[in-house]
């Protein structure tokens, strides 16, 4: 199912959404239509597969770019240790 829903926007704003629509071969509905279904919250408030991937994707750009220099910065036992110390608890 689908509504009608009329805008009223300034005639440049306009402008620009036909120039951009004509230039992609399409009217400037379907180019709006498209602007407000991608920034629009999903449906069921997920990703998509493919969106799930590409923010994957874009993670993992950053996976291993930092280097403590210590063997021991990922051992839970080493980390309870040095916060005790930091703070003077046993944990």
């Amino acid at each position: 199912m689908s509504k009608n829903l009329t805008l009223e926007i300034p005639d440049e704003v306009f402008s620009n959404f036909q120039r951009q629509a004509e230039s992609k071969g399409e009217t400037a509905e379907k180019f709006v239509l498209e602007i407000v279904l991608k920034n629009s919250p999903k449906i069921n408030g997920g990703l998509s597969e493919q969106e799930k991937d590409q923010a994957l994707e874009e993670l993992m750009k950053f996976s291993g770019s930092v280097n403590s220099e210590n063997p021991r910065s990922g051992d839970n036992e080493q980390i309870d240790a040095d916060l005790a110390k930091e703070y003077g608890k046993d944990l």
